[in-house]
């Protein structure tokens, strides 16, 4: 400190020491600041929550559990459970009283605290008809005039959908396409195509869509050859969270392949037109040469009946006196 006496200055140093007090005016604030947090984080109890995702179905009800740790009564804290932010509450209860009034919208009239554990620390919470946006992370937070405290919990919201629809729908690149459609999942579902012999299949498209309940439809295409002699192929269609799959299979039969590729009927098309017409010509040429023969024949008659006629006629002038 500028002007200060040496003694002044040891003075102010031993006096900082001894009340662990920061000199500068920034240095005290931060103190303050750091002493408060230490002093809400320094609460008489801890909040417990499962340690563990919760995996619920939709439209099943569910009990998100959260305790305090030590066991305590908890008829007269602050409860309130949350979403992401502060601000998205779920549930509020303070000092036995529901508070509606920050309530998200989503949630009104179907979560309820379960009171029967207060007493002992339970602060669970019961949501009923779980719906695909109830899926994520909440917050159990608790206060106790300076004390605070919160744990997490992890619910997993899924469903299972409908059975596989497999449908022809026309010639593609020489093969067959081949639509496979099912609806009703959540989280989004995977899409597996099988042949008989259980090899993958590559996809060639996929669109996906949600309904107003907010599961997922989903349409996957795959173009089929006649390279699979037992003409059949699986769509599965897999929940990865809930390790529960749909399948169905379809058989395709090798007749439908040959109008795959235009390019092989055109060909036999040419060479059935080619062998009729060369069938053609060789009976028009052979019909043309028994013709040729048979006209050679009368014609040849016809001279050999006038030689004969001309002989006769001379032999007669021959005789006459």
């Amino acid at each position: 400190m500028l002007g200060a006496a040496p003694g002044d200055a040891a003075t102010a140093a031993q006096l900082q020491t001894q009340m662990w007090l920061p000199a500068s005016p920034g240095g005290l604030l931060s103190y303050l600041v750091t002493l408060h947090v230490l002093r809400l984080g320094s609460a008489d109890f801890s909040v417990v929550g499962p340690g563990h995702p919760l995996r619920v179905t939709v439209g099943q009800d569910i009990v998100l559990p959260c305790h305090l740790s030590p066991s305590m009564d908890a008829w007269s804290l602050d409860i309130r459970w949350i979403r992401r932010r502060f601000t998205e509450t779920v549930y509020h209860y303070r000092n036995g009283e529901d508070l509606y009034r920050d309530q998200m919208e989503e949630y009104f009239g179907r979560t309820e605290l379960v009171r029967d554990g207060l007493s002992s620390g339970s602060l669970d919470l019961r949501i009923s008809g779980l719906r695909p946006s109830d899926d994520g992370y909440y917050v159990c937070t608790v206060r106790d005039g300076s004390s605070y405290g919160e744990a997490t919990v992890d619910l997993e919201v899924s469903a299972t959908g409908s059975v596989p629809q497999l449908s022809l729908e026309g010639y593609e690149d020489g093969g067959i396409r081949v639509v496979c459609r099912s609806a009703g999942w959540y989280p989004q579902p995977e899409v597996l195509w099988k042949d008989s012999g259980g090899q993958h299949l590559p996809s060639v498209s996929q669109r996906h869509s949600s309904d107003e309940r907010g599961l997922f439809d989903i349409e996957d295409v795959i173009v089929v050859t006649d390279g699979n002699r037992d003409g059949k192929w699986s769509c599965m269609v897999r929940n990865s969270r809930l390790n529960q799959e749909q399948e169905t299979s379809l058989h395709i039969s090798a007749p439908f392949f040959h109008n795959a590729r235009p390019w092989m009927v055109g060909v036999w098309v040419l060479l059935v037109l080619s062998v009729v017409f060369l069938g053609l010509g060789a009976y028009l040429w052979r019909r043309k040469v028994l013709q040729s023969r048979e006209l050679g024949k009368q014609h040849a008659a016809l001279m050999k009946k006038r030689d004969v006629a001309v002989e006769e006629r001379d032999a007669a002038l021959g005789e006459s006196p």
